[in-house]
């Protein structure tokens, strides 16, 4: 996608989590059923062991500033790992990132986005949250409602809670607040890969440090290398 449309689609979205217009159409909710958290867990693409390859365009704001791009990620889930290269519409490359769940290695980062206080850590940030950690577990504490699940848990003084819905109970929604966290990630238009169920479409927003990434997949591929 070009500059000119992530910013149209920047235009009909409003920022926040749950409840706010997004460039995404809503999931269609499905009725629940019985069933326990570590099943839940077991059928989300999170859980599968394998190299995902993503070619993705991508809009990041932050502080004022607006990124468009287009972006290669690489995502090795058995070895918690992410390598992403940024990319603007004419190709030049703005930022090559290694992350894991620990923390970031910056391999590359263009000189005038260098200029933008904490960009490379908050990017860094934002793809560990949605691709890495932290994801549901088997142990957390269950709530099944109506339309929707929920897990949930306590880490320290931050708590983690995962929404989960539509057809095939998909993940939707992850949120941390407290522990000096406050953000909320929510996934969109899942198509199948292979024997699991991709996101096509996910927005994070963090509210404490105010930045938002939304992420359109435009093409995601499982390696068997």
């Amino acid at each position: 996608m070009r500059a000119a449309s992530l910013l149209l689609a920047l235009a009909l979205a409003v920022a926040g989590c749950g409840g706010s217009r997004v460039p995404f159409e809503p999931t269609p909710p499905v009725p629940t059923r019985q069933v326990t958290a570590a099943e839940l867990v077991e059928g989300q693409w999170t859980a599968t062991p394998t190299v995902f390859r993503i070619r993705q365009s991508a809009l990041f704001e932050f502080r004022g500033a607006r990124v468009p791009m287009a972006g290669f990620l690489v995502l090795d889930l058995q070895h918690q790992e992410v390598r992403l290269v940024g990319l603007n519409d004419l190709g030049v490359k703005l930022f090559d990132l290694g992350v894991t769940a620990e923390g970031y290695q910056e391999h590359f980062l263009l000189a005038e986005l260098s200029k933008i206080p904490g960009l490379t850590g908050a990017v860094a940030d934002s793809v560990r949250r949605i691709f890495l950690e932290p994801q549901p577990g088997p142990n957390d504490a269950l709530r099944i409602g109506g339309k929707l699940y929920h897990l949930s848990r306590l880490e320290g003084d931050r708590r983690l809670q995962f929404t989960f819905g539509g057809p095939g109970a998909l993940l939707q929604e992850k949120t941390a607040r407290g522990g000096g966290e406050d953000w909320c990630a929510r996934y969109y238009k899942y198509r199948p890969v292979e024997d699991t169920f991709f996101p096509g479409g996910i927005v994070l927003q963090d509210r404490r440090a105010g930045y938002r990434l939304t992420l359109w997949m435009e093409e995601v591929n499982r390696s068997h290398d």
